[in-house]
């Protein structure tokens, strides 16, 4: 968060002057992400969660984020956030089109023969109230919609918990030795299509779910804490479609997690289980479990998708270590275990999946650095009948990357460019534009990476 000039939190402290706060000049901060780059070729059937997303991203996502503490009043600060988000899938000219094909054609208005080239979006929008309590200073309430404890590992693009939305809640409660965190948020969708039993298609009707989040953290030994979470998750069906939405089933959540911080840099250990609801589809199934495939809210009802009684198991290990001042890595090692049927205990879908990751860096100037990325994903899915799928993904990237303090694995902005080769063993189409099924790719690009 950086502070805004001194005009602009005049500004804004002329225009919420109230008598409460006449003497307060409020905290402005403006804050975000972006990436952006150029490849050789554009590789549409792989997935940056599968082997590692560095030398493999085509898009171009940015986040921007303002913010304002509004209010103090004693000790309680009352602040609002906002983020305004935009992305990008096609390279085309300054100004897009909203809608255009893979191919770079340009769609209908419905999205059928066309997908999304670029779009905006409001991801934040909410108020935050802390110090309300005279006896927990640290706790605070929020109403509007947010990003909710978005847990993630930045290598993959994975956030492997992640009920972001609008909703409310109250954080950081102490209770006993830790913090307790509540919330509840919903989401509300239309103009989705979901598939039946006899392979129709349901249009333009709602579909709501609500999740509830509880979370305690508490510390352990030194540099260490522990963090136990559970999110159920129930669909609200809809009543004039109850014969197709009856069978949107729940789901439950149950994770742990534990920190340690030593020496040489940190680490995190995750395991998670998920019951109900078991999201079955997607690139990597190492980060799709439970009601919401994803913080767009995709929710998956019926079909193999949608199994009543289906569980997941999902296991991370990730972590960055400092080996010397010029030498670093980063890595993640994650495995999933998933069986169940569907609602009608006809079809079953088991899957096993295993993921190993690590980035090497090098501090070659103040400035400069040598970055690798080298990446593995195979996985197994068995259906009822017997008959298996499998896929296996190997990915190799080398960059030559400039930063602000390269012995720092988190410096940005960074500016890289990089060669990246890919291969599969078929599951997993390499092509550009899927046009053929190519099992081995090599690329080289530019890319810029940054947040502040």
């Amino acid at each position: 968060m950086k502070k805004v000039n001194l005009l602009a939190a005049a500004v804004l402290a002329a225009a919420f002057a109230m008598p409460a706060q006449a003497d307060y000049t409020p905290n402005v901060n403006f804050s975000g992400y972006m990436r952006s780059g150029v490849q050789s070729q554009r590789i549409s059937g792989y997935d940056v969660g599968t082997a590692g997303r560095l030398g493999a991203e085509n898009d171009t996502y940015g986040e921007i984020g303002l913010g304002a503490d509004l209010a103090k009043v004693d000790d309680t600060v009352w602040s609002v956030y906002t983020m305004l988000a935009v992305k990008s899938k096609v390279n085309g000219s300054t100004w897009q089109d909203n809608r255009a094909g893979e191919d770079g054609k340009f769609g209908d208005d419905s999205g059928t023969n066309g997908t999304w080239s670029s779009a905006l979006a409001f991801r934040q929008f909410f108020v935050n109230v802390k110090g309300m309590f005279d006896w927990d200073k640290d706790a605070n309430i929020w109403v509007g919609k947010r990003y909710y404890h978005r847990e993630d590992i930045h290598v993959t693009d994975l956030y492997y918990h992640d009920i972001s939305g609008t909703g409310a809640g109250i954080e950081n409660l102490t209770a006993g030795p830790g913090k307790l965190s509540l919330a509840w948020l919903r989401h509300d969708f239309n103009n989705q299509k979901y598939i039946n039993d006899f392979g129709g298609v349901l249009a333009n009707n709602w579909m709501s779910y609500h999740s509830f989040d509880v979370q305690y953290d508490l510390p352990a030994w030194d540099g260490a804490n522990l963090e136990f979470r559970a999110t159920f998750t129930q669909p609200r069906k809809d009543d004039s479609n109850s014969e197709y939405f009856t069978k949107a089933y729940g789901s439950q959540v149950l994770m742990a997690e534990l920190s340690q911080g030593y020496s040489l840099g940190w680490n995190k250990t995750v395991v998670k289980y998920t019951h109900g609801n078991v999201d079955q589809t997607g690139g990597s199934k190492l980060g799709f479990a439970g009601a919401y495939a994803s913080a767009d809210g995709k929710y998956s009802t019926w079909g193999s998708t949608g199994a009543k009684n289906a569980y997941r198991w999902q296991f991370y290990n990730f972590g960055e270590t400092h080996f010397t001042d010029n030498l670093g890595m980063f890595h993640v090692i994650a495995g999933t275990v998933a069986d169940g049927y569907d609602h009608n205990l006809t079809n079953k879908d088991s899957d096993r999946a295993f993921q190993l990751i690590v980035r090497p860096y090098y501090k070659l100037t103040k400035m400069t650095r040598l970055v690798t990325e080298l990446g593995m994903y195979t996985s197994t899915d068995k259906n009822i009948d017997g008959s298996k799928n499998n896929k296996q993904v190997q990915k190799y990237t080398l960059a030559y990357a400039i930063t602000p303090d390269a012995g720092n694995f988190w410096s940005r902005p960074e500016i890289r460019f990089y060669g990246t080769y890919l291969h599969s063993n078929g599951a997993v189409d390499l092509s550009e534009w899927g046009k053929t099924n190519k099992t081995n790719t090599f690329i080289v690009g530019a890319q810029v990476e940054a947040w502040w």
